[in-house]
């Protein structure tokens, strides 16, 4: 699981002296990690962006199926393109899997339905999770989209959109519909991971 690992690039990029030294210190202390280096090179890793793939998280809510239909729409556009999926739908999964996929992922889609003009209240956990661990600290900023279904004025997927940003990604495009996805619908959701995905190998990495 990862938990507070607030990125701070500059501090994660230690020289060998340092390496040795906060390993001897772990070994001093006795905590029981039979191999520190692994954990401190993985926070090197997500700290200066080695560790990212080919790969979009897609991180989504639903209350009639219909933003759930729309992330698949999304996620087989991003295929399309040469890039792997990793899904996560938030009344199942834990926020700190969704963080490590993010942390090894190029861009990010969050799927989003509005219930009283706001967005479904699970994707504030995450959103405000994410606040805190600074993911503009991680050498380079991520592309995201978003997109959701409304059943009345909407507004959801803009919404989460200036919270992303404010959390260090970089919203390229929103989605939003009335009700249940057609099948011009289908086409542009699936449109919309193609785009994030041209967007992502602009990314020098």
């Amino acid at each position: 699981m990862v938990h507070g690992f607030c990125i701070y690039k500059s501090s994660l990029q230690l020289t060998p002296e340092e390496v040795d030294k906060l390993q001897e210190m772990i070994n001093q202390k006795s905590i029981g990690i039979a191999n520190p280096m692994k954990i401190i090179n993985a926070y090197s890793d997500w700290a200066t962006g080695k560790a990212v793939k080919d790969k979009v998280t897609i991180i989504y809510d639903t209350m009639h199926y219909s933003t759930q239909k729309m992330a698949h729409e999304v996620a087989e556009g991003i295929m399309a393109e040469g890039y792997d999926v990793e899904m996560y739908f938030l009344h199942e999964d834990e926020r700190s899997e969704i963080v490590k996929s993010i942390l090894t992922s190029k861009a990010v889609a969050f799927g989003i339905p509005t219930i009283n003009d706001l967005p479904f209240p699970s994707m504030g956990d995450i959103i405000y999770y994410l606040k805190g661990l600074h993911f503009n600290r991680t050498g380079f900023v991520r592309p995201a989209v978003t997109f959701g279904s409304m059943g009345g004025r909407g507004g959801a997927p803009e919404f989460i959109a200036n919270e992303l940003n404010d959390c260090g990604f970089n919203v390229i495009d929103q989605q939003e519909i009335y009700y249940v996805p057609d099948s011009e619908n289908d086409l542009n959701s699936y449109k919309l991971g193609q785009k994030l995905v041209e967007e992502a190998k602009k990314l020098n990495l």
